[in-house]
């Protein structure tokens, strides 16, 4: 079939992104014809992508092919002239634009001015391919697009969790703009039933088009495999990144700590504009080789260091739980210089820097996190600045426990079913379509409530009571229960299932 995705934005790095790649991916593997709208920049990169080019109201231009492996599919990548502005739900940074505003900054008139010119690439490169089926990304904007570039019922609208939060639930324009394109959609297709329910209590007129698609795993990269092994080749990968040289330099640890006790906020801000945090830190390999050396668990994190994202409960619980542990905290983002506080407060016991912490930063913290002070330059907590997702079945593989400590709603967890495909047992804070995820893996292995933990007021007692429940498992129970984890997610959570699932929603399945 001839199948186009339009999607707003990169094939790396969010959820949305990476799902897109590999549903874009699997169904070229299939032997569909796909047409896939987005902005990734760099689609030489990818082997599945077999001619690339850019896309306007004229038609595709600048067509280039790609030395990509043969397959029984074809898949052509153009990217919709948009000008030097992109919107985001959340704030990042975007090659090749100069300006990244989020949707609820935008004036009306950029709003239009972005709908209009990918309106009319959608139609254009629909036209040039002779799209069969059609599915657009995100409630909006992308259903909207769907609209007005195709017309009614000729679209399957993906949602994904970032656009209900960040933009339809906050302004009336959004949610008037999601009715006007999910309303008209053939289905709405989220990937859990939690999502779909909280996008239905704002445009209520969507119920009988819901659909639940699960998302996938690469199974065949997210993996169990010895500890030691997947730091190990984690490490050997970053030896051979030159990005390393412009990250976060472990001298800036002794600033961090000044800073702490000076209580200087503005020097932990400033830190953060020193160096590109979008990169992993210069001495990553040498602390995941020295991790590698270690004894004992690892209790890890994989994701955005962002307030969103609930790391301080990690660190804290980590911190609080009975059981020892290593630290891993891998990711990148605002929050970095005052984890890095945090941490070193949790270290040294320094119940008036955390309480600093509360006031100033607002940080959630819990007296549970604050045990003894360590030895002097001791350290728990390693960190490696951001590793893209090349790094992340090693990364999720050494860990024997994953935490996912979302504060706010999540679509579905991503990271939670890689890292139980990896082996690692996630323990996620028990709402939203993340609640539903860990639910779904306990109910696999017959063990209700082992990785879920509540949330809210006293959430750092129950993460760490959760981290000491995995923990003191015996050994060989941990180990045959990660087993069962990654055989669940192998079976039921795979690429293949999502793509076939889509098309089902279609009614081409």
């Amino acid at each position: 079939m001839r199948i186009l995705l339009w999607h707003g934005w990169l094939l790396e790095g969010s959820g949305s992104n990476v799902a897109t790649a590999r549903v874009a991916e699997h169904l070229r593997a299939a032997g569909h014809d796909v047409l896939l709208l987005c902005q990734e920049r760099h689609p030489e990169r990818y082997p599945w992508i077999d001619a690339f080019g850019a896309v306007d109201e004229g038609g595709p231009s600048q067509l280039t092919d790609n030395a990509a492996a043969s397959s029984s599919g074809r898949c052509v990548l153009l990217r919709p002239r948009i000008g030097s502005m992109i919107p985001v739900f959340v704030i990042d940074r975007y090659e090749g634009f100069d300006r990244v505003r989020r949707f609820v900054d935008l004036s009306e008139d950029e709003l239009e001015s972005y709908l209009r010119t990918n309106v009319h690439a959608l139609r254009a490169a629909a036209a040039w391919h002779a799209t069969e089926i059609t599915f657009t990304g995100h409630a909006i904007p992308g259903a909207a697009i769907g609209r007005r570039a195709l017309g009614p019922k000729r679209y399957v609208a993906k949602i994904h969790g970032s656009d209900i939060e960040y933009a339809v639930r906050i302004q009336e324009r959004y949610r008037e703009l999601a009715r006007e394109g999910l309303e008209a959609a053939r289905a709405v297709v989220g990937p859990t039933a939690d999502v779909l329910a909280r996008c239905s209590a704002l445009v209520p007129g969507i119920q009988a088009l819901v659909r639940t698609v699960a998302p996938g795993v690469e199974v065949s990269a997210f993996r169990p495999r010895p500890r030691t092994e997947a730091l190990m080749e984690a490490a050997d990968l970053l030896d051979t990144d030159a990005d390393t040289a412009r990250g976060r330099p472990s001298s800036i640890d002794a600033e961090v700590e000044r800073a702490l006790d000076l209580r200087d906020a503005g020097a932990l801000d400033a830190l953060a504009e020193t160096y590109d945090q979008a990169v992993p830190e210069p001495d990553a390999a040498q602390r995941l080789r020295r991790l590698a050396g270690t004894r004992g668990p690892i209790v890890g994190y994989l994701g955005k260091l962002i307030p969103q994202k609930g790391v301080e409960l990690m660190l804290q619980g980590h911190r609080g739980a009975r059981h020892p542990a290593h630290g891993l905290v891998v990711g990148f983002g605002s929050n970095r210089e005052w984890l890095a506080a945090l941490a070193i407060a949790l270290e040294r016991g320094d119940a008036a820097g955390l309480e600093w912490l509360r006031e100033v930063r607002g940080m959630p913290i819990e007296e549970v996190g604050l045990g003894p002070p360590h030895d002097a330059g001791e350290r728990d907590v390693t960190f490696t600045g951001r590793l893209d997702h090349r790094y992340a079945p090693e990364a999720l593989a050494a860990m024997d426990v994953m935490v996912t400590p979302s504060i706010l709603p999540e679509a579905f967890g991503m990271v939670a079913a890689e890292g139980a495909a990896a082996g690692a047992l996630p323990l996620v804070a028990r709402h939203s379509g993340l609640g539903e995820v860990g639910a779904t893996l306990e109910a696999a292995i017959e063990r209700p409530g082992l990785l879920t933990f509540e949330p809210g007021p006293g959430a750092v007692a129950r993460l760490a009571a959760g981290l000491d429940r995995v923990l003191e498992l015996p050994p060989h129970e941990r180990a045959e229960l990660r087993r069962a984890v990654s055989a669940f997610v192998g079976r039921e959570w795979t690429w293949e299932r999502t793509a076939a699932g889509l098309l089902a929603a279609a009614g081409a399945g």
